[in-house]
């Protein structure tokens, strides 16, 4: 028996901690048996005697005794005493140390997009740091006033009329038929609340739309660059990943025709408005070729959309998902770039036995929605809200984006070639040769600047020796500021 000058450090009481007593003698009992300093069998003092030794009523010493037993660590045989449960010898108890859980985990490595760098993870923290971000819209630009407005609204009438306890049911197919209306009017889809699916984010619609659609081995095509979060998505489900070439009328569509003749193509996912990461909008005739041939070789097109409110030449291009003759278009996009990432709306437009399926998926990975949320977006759409602040910030969003090519100009000169795309929140900028990007971006970071490089955007990890720089989410003088840095880094050896 453990000698009983021992007791007291044996246990090790906290005498700061709050709870009861006989809770922290229970408490020390059981930590004791689990590192392995009280092993099983061990006869342990009487009450009377431990109450002596740890200076307390002996009647918290029962009160611990009863406890641990109860939870089976402590047994007590009449005339005998109460001993360490001897049968927690069978769960091979550490004798030491109590050993971590490391699981074996079935997974693999992420592309590099999604690398926790330590010292872009502590910029977060640096007050003057700045990013170029992939094309976030700005949050210091959203209405606020009118977006706690319609919130306090949304709030008050759910709870008043009691919907609010059947969930997202009824505020879902609220917000659904608003974004059918928004789609119909501003998109040209002919589509209803039926056609649509809201999720929690583009990826989410990405994922749960994929896995309906791909199994291991199936080829998808995605063009050379493109979001990374998309082909990862596709890879994990075990995808076949092709890549299609571009220039600059966007996706090679013969490419596509040659790449089904020698591949049962399942897929092909494309962002043809303003492609991502080049920016560069897919001209007509490739829209028009691209639908023929999903329908020659019976492939699905998962159209991602996700700025479609920023054009700024001309009239935006209708989605590939307009057609009224195409079958195989499955639309992709979100609120985020009008109301920022907090709005986490995502939607999947597409026929209604895959919308089913994909409202079954969507319960059981992601369950109810923000009921309340949904009532306030569904109520900014119809009251012209949002049309309305998409209007103003656009005219923001313009100038920015013409600040930012003319400090490149005049930071890079002629070491560079800016893309003037026709709309989006980001340029595609490629640097001249005796410029290495990958090193830049390195460096741009001892400048408190995060930028991502060219490489990362690509699914084969090839080097791109272009940037792709979102200037919605700085104000002109941050740009001013980011693209001085920009320069900083390129000329750091």
């Amino acid at each position: 028996m453990v000698q009983m000058r021992k007791w007291r450090p044996l246990l090790k009481l906290d005498a700061s901690a709050s709870q009861a007593s006989y809770r922290k003698i229970a408490e020390g009992l059981v930590t004791a048996i689990v590192e392995g300093r009280l092993p099983p069998g061990t006869l342990l003092p009487g009450t009377r005697e431990m109450a002596q030794l740890l200076d307390v009523n002996r009647k918290t010493v029962i009160l611990a005794y009863e406890e641990a037993q109860t939870k089976g660590w402590l047994v007590s045989e009449p005339r005998r005493g109460t001993f360490v449960n001897a049968q927690l010898a069978s769960r091979h108890l550490p004798s030491h140390a109590q050993q971590s859980f490391a699981p074996h985990i079935l997974a693999q490595a992420n592309a590099p997009y999604f690398d926790q760098n330590a010292q872009v993870t502590a910029l977060h923290h640096r007050h003057d740091a700045l990013f170029f971000d992939n094309g976030t819209s700005d949050h210091r630009l959203l209405p606020q006033a009118v977006l706690h407005r319609y919130y306090r609204n949304a709030l008050r009438n759910s709870f008043a009329s009691n919907t609010v306890r059947f969930g997202s049911e009824g505020t879902g197919y609220q917000l659904r038929c608003a974004l059918a209306e928004m789609l119909r009017n501003n998109r040209g889809l002919a589509v209803n609340a039926d056609n649509i699916c809201l999720t929690q984010g583009t990826q989410v619609s990405l994922h749960l739309t994929a896995s309906l659609l791909i199994k291991p081995g199936d080829v998808v095509l995605v063009e050379r660059l493109s979001y990374p979060p998309a082909w990862e998505i596709f890879r994990k489900l075990g995808a076949q990943l092709v890549t299609v070439e571009m220039d600059e009328e966007g996706c090679r569509t013969d490419q596509v025709d040659r790449l089904c003749r020698e591949h049962k193509v399942r897929m092909i996912y494309v962002t043809p408005h303003h492609q991502f990461p080049t920016t560069v909008s897919l001209h007509a005739a490739r829209r028009q070729h691209l639908l023929a041939l999903a329908a020659l070789h019976d492939f699905c097109i998962i159209e991602e959309d996700y700025d479609h409110e920023y054009h700024f030449n001309g009239r935006p291009y209708l989605p590939l998902a307009s057609d009224r003759a195409q079958r195989h278009v499955i639309y992709i996009a979100s609120l985020s770039k009008a109301l920022g990432s907090t709005f986490r709306c995502s939607y999947v437009v597409a026929p209604t036995d895959l919308i089913q399926a994909l409202h079954r998926n969507a319960a059981l990975m992601l369950g109810d929605a923000d009921a309340v949320a949904q009532k306030m977006l569904a109520d900014l759409i119809n009251d012209g809200e949002l049309k309305k602040h998409l209007r103003r910030v656009s005219k923001e969003y313009r100038a920015r984006r013409e600040t930012l090519q003319a400090c490149l100009h005049e930071a890079f000169g002629d070491r560079i070639n800016v893309r003037e795309p026709e709309g989006g929140l980001a340029l595609w900028v490629r640097f001249e040769d005796q410029i290495d990007v990958d090193q830049m971006v390195a460096a741009a970071l001892t400048h408190g600047l995060v930028v991502r490089s060219g490489r990362q955007f690509s699914p084969t990890g090839q080097a791109e020796n272009a940037l792709r720089l979102g200037f919605a989410s700085l104000n002109q003088e941050e740009i001013r500021q980011a693209t001085l840095r920009l320069a900083h880094a390129a000329n750091t050896r």
